[in-house]
């Protein structure tokens, strides 16, 4: 398997999250619905995406329930749009070293790897994502618990960004 192979892999694959966030996910992608009181996404997956951001940014990474009917997945990864978005935070992810050496992401070792191991490194770096996901869902829900106000501001979202990237968010655990 070469490089890009493994890469459209990857974007085949369909993320999961927990069926517990599926009231905050409701709240904050908009999916064709009408607008709500608070600042929406559009698909899931851009909130999916925006709150992988906050838990990478964060270091939360939450595990997914383990049993297969407390979660869901979404459209696969090749589908999410802009591209270029989806791009940087597949390769932000995958620049990481604690997760290359997490999964043995060696990218030039894996041009030799069975399409098995490689297939098997790719699921656990799915699982990260996901994990990272399900930590920055939490961090907007401790928000939106503490402060639903909030998030009436168009630019919550990104000062919410900001705010973690800069290391001044006050965690309420």
């Amino acid at each position: 398997m070469n490089g890009h192979e493994w890469f459209n892999y990857l974007k085949e694959r369909r993320p999961e999250y927990a069926l517990s966030r599926v009231a905050l996910i409701e709240r904050f992608a908009n999916k064709g619905k009408s607008k709500s009181d608070y600042a929406q996404f559009g698909p899931i997956y851009q909130l999916f995406m925006y709150a992988t951001m906050l838990g990478f940014h964060r270091n939360e990474r939450i595990p997914l329930p383990s049993s297969p009917s407390e979660r869901t997945e979404f459209i696969a990864i090749y589908r999410w749009q802009p591209e270029g978005l989806v791009n940087y935070l597949l390769m932000l992810l995958m620049a990481d070293k604690s997760i290359q050496e997490e999964i043995g992401l060696d990218f030039m070792a894996m041009e030799d790897d069975e399409e098995a191991i490689i297939k098997d490194k790719f699921k656990h770096f799915v699982k990260i994502m996901e994990e990272y996901a399900n930590g920055g869902l939490g961090i907007l829900g401790d928000r939106f618990e503490t402060n639903p106000d909030f998030f009436s501001d168009p630019f919550a979202f990104p000062s919410l960004l900001k705010e973690i990237a800069d290391g001044n968010l006050i965690q309420s655990k």
